[in-house]
């Protein structure tokens, strides 16, 4: 198979010339907008793997504050996170060892939540229980999860911030 590239006409010069440009300037464009399009695809890849709401309850805020948690996750500590929300009944999936989950069942009040190994030794099993205790389970009977399920990322952002400044001054 042979590729042809098109010969470019024109009756002088210089419109062979602007007739050239013209067609290098229409592959840029279908270029960057290939780029373009790919970034957004995998960007609703991202947000789709991070967040799974059967209850259709979280805002589009809230879905984005998430997928930041997400992505800062991943960038500075190289852990994945999963939340899923569910209307009723769950069954936690597989997860790898970086992969940081939250499991929400407000219409049942469950909740589950899983730390890869590292940061679970990092965080602490009182800090971890603590987020169940203090923040989630509390909100299910009030009905303002979501913006528990926020201060609960919040706060694991703080805690490994603090543990990172921590190592750094020692």
């Amino acid at each position: 198979m042979r590729i042809t590239i098109p010969r470019v006409h024109g009756s002088t010069p210089r419109e062979k010339l602007i007739r050239s440009l013209a067609l290098f300037l229409v592959f840029a464009v279908v270029i960057w907008a290939f780029m373009k399009n790919n970034e957004h695809v995998v960007e609703v890849l991202n947000q789709r793997s991070a967040i799974y709401d059967e209850t259709r309850t979280l805002t589009k805020d809230q879905k984005n504050m998430i997928v930041s948690f997400t992505q800062s996750l991943r960038d500075q500590w190289g852990m994945d996170c999963k939340i899923q929300i569910y209307g009723g009944d769950f069954v936690v999936p597989e997860l790898d060892d970086k992969t940081m989950y939250m499991g929400l069942a407000p219409a049942i009040d469950v909740v589950e939540l899983r730390f890869p190994p590292l940061m679970r030794t990092a965080l602490g099993p009182e800090f971890i229980d603590s987020l169940k205790t203090a923040f989630l389970l509390p909100s299910f009977k009030e009905g303002d999860w979501p913006m528990a399920i926020q201060e609960v990322l919040v706060e694991i952002l703080k805690k490994l911030d603090s543990l990172n400044k921590e190592n750094k001054s020692e």
